[in-house]
């Protein structure tokens, strides 16, 4: 049975890969942080993780707002070593039909949500 509302099978703590933050999200309460108030994420930027899609994804910032796209999500270039995306034919995808706003965060997909992992 296909999945039509993928999302991480990796154990630890943070967001579904469907979803995209415009602070920093932050999901270890026992050391007092929460979203907004500190300068690191969790998960780290270009953390991976695996989806019950069975596709590959990549925990990064967007350096300018990245547009919403119907149906495969947005492509975008990742920039190494800060794990940074932009428009462009990078070969990752953004979540389906939803804007990353400038300094936002958010999983993106080795290839386009919609088609078989690369």
């Amino acid at each position: 049975m296909p999945v039509n509302t993928p999302f991480r099978s990796s154990p630890e703590l943070g967001p579904q890969i469907n979803e995209v933050y415009a602070t920093v999200p932050y999901y270890d309460t026992q050391t007092g942080a929460s979203s907004g108030t500190t300068t690191y994420a969790s998960p780290t930027l270009g953390d991976k993780s695996e989806g019950t899609d069975g596709g590959e994804y990549y925990w990064v910032q967007a350096s300018a707002l990245v547009a919403a796209t119907a149906t495969t999500g947005t492509q975008v270039t990742i920039t190494f070593p800060g794990y940074t995306i932009a428009a462009g034919a990078g070969g990752f995808y953004t979540p389906v039909n939803t804007a990353v706003p400038s300094g936002g965060y958010c999983w993106v997909r080795r290839g386009a949500w919609n088609a078989l992992p690369a």
